[in-house]
């Protein structure tokens, strides 16, 4: 069970990880909300190019090796997300996010909450790791792509949490605010 769990995580990660090196131009503008005044927009640019690179690798170590060390590193992945995530939810409230390159969703709780989440995942794996995904579904036989689809649906669960969760409260909170 962790280990589909964690390799969700991974699948998010390397997700996010893409989408930035593709369009990594909201990334940039949420990073200049917590940089120092002063940071060149040249370095924001190659600071989000290297932590999508450093993305994607962690999370493919971790589904193609596992293991304690790829889990230490895609856990720090996830501290370091859910520190800014949480930085920008109460310091810059609507600021988007950039998490997967394009759009416009704001950090908010559901960041928080979805990288602390990734974060507990991460660290029950270092403290009691299992096979890599790739070993789980080589070996499950017939559940391998059963496996494989559920870690694919919570990655995309993941994704939706953060990409289109908040625009459904907001349009919630506005057709509340009509009746």
């Amino acid at each position: 069970m962790i280990t589909a769990l964690t390799a969700a995580a991974a699948v998010l990660l390397v997700a996010a990880g893409l989408g930035k090196l593709r369009r990594p131009a909201t990334a940039v503008l949420m990073l200049r909300t917590v940089a120092p005044p002063h940071t060149g927009p040249r370095l924001l640019r190659v600071l989000v190019r290297g932590a999508s690179v450093a993305e994607i690798g962690v999370g493919g170590w971790v589904l193609a090796g596992g293991g304690r060390v790829a889990g230490a590193l895609l856990g720090s992945c996830y501290l370091a997300l859910a520190l800014v995530a949480a930085r920008l939810a109460s310091r810059a409230p609507g600021t988007a996010c950039g998490c997967f390159g394009s759009g416009d969703a704001p950090v908010g709780v559901a960041h928080v909450v979805l990288d602390a989440v990734c974060l507990g995942v991460c660290i029950a794996g270092v403290l009691a790791p299992g096979r890599s995904l790739a070993a789980l579904i080589r070996t499950s036989g017939a559940s391998g792509p059963g496996i494989a689809l559920g870690v694919l649906l919570l990655a995309a669960l993941g994704y939706l949490t953060v990409t289109a969760l908040p625009d459904l409260a907001t349009s919630r909170r506005l057709v509340e605010r009509t009746r």
